[in-house]
């Protein structure tokens, strides 16, 4: 019998993973975010140090990375944005594992928010993926305040597709229409989600 779940959530730049794992914080679940995580350690000195030493001095200001320059550099540069993520991903992924045991001990649903689940085959660390979805032109309108729409293409250029995301997804949130429709689509998971802990 099965009495804990661990479910992936993401999606593609904007297709509201964030406000998806709102929704799951407010009714009561454990949600982790692999953002959350990585802002931490971006905060660690001998994080802060490693990128200066990969990317120079440049994308540091004040003792503090330089999110936009950071993000400036390895967009252009694929040889550093491995590296980066060679430094970055380990740790996300100790922390990630180490919640998920947590959870499989006391029993219950963790969910963890996690961009490029796909994109680094973890597929394998949970029970089920939750795949939120929106409109290219929804997520760009959302977006436009943020970045750039050039900004929006190459990030995108750089995840796989919403549609093969969908296509690998047990639970598919559909995210294009309002805050309410959201809300019910998460419940209706949810409920089918709790159904299986209980049997």
């Amino acid at each position: 019998m099965r009495n804990s779940l661990a479910i992936g959530i993401t999606g593609i730049l904007g297709s509201g993973k964030t406000t998806v794992a709102k929704i799951l914080k407010k009714m009561g679940f454990k949600v982790v975010s692999c953002d959350e995580i990585v802002h931490k350690l971006l905060d660690k000195k001998n994080i802060i140090k490693k990128f200066g030493e990969i990317l120079g001095n440049e994308v540091i200001k004040n003792n503090k990375i330089d999110k936009e320059k950071v993000r400036e550099i390895i967009f252009n540069n694929s040889e550093k944005k491995k590296e980066i993520e060679n430094i970055l991903h380990p740790e996300v992924f100790k922390k990630i594992k180490k919640e998920i045991i947590d959870t499989k001990k006391k029993g219950g649903i963790i969910f963890i928010e996690i961009p490029l689940l796909f994109e680094t085959k973890s597929e394998k660390l949970f029970d089920k993926i939750m795949v939120v979805s929106a409109s290219k032109k929804e997520i760009k309108k959302r977006l436009k305040n943020k970045y750039s729409e050039r900004e929006i293409e190459n990030i995108w250029k750089n995840q796989l597709s919403l549609s093969y995301k969908k296509k690998k997804a047990d639970y598919i949130v559909n995210n294009s229409g309002s805050i309410i429709k959201t809300e019910k689509n998460v419940k209706k998971i949810v409920n089918r989600l709790l159904k299986e802990i209980q049997n």
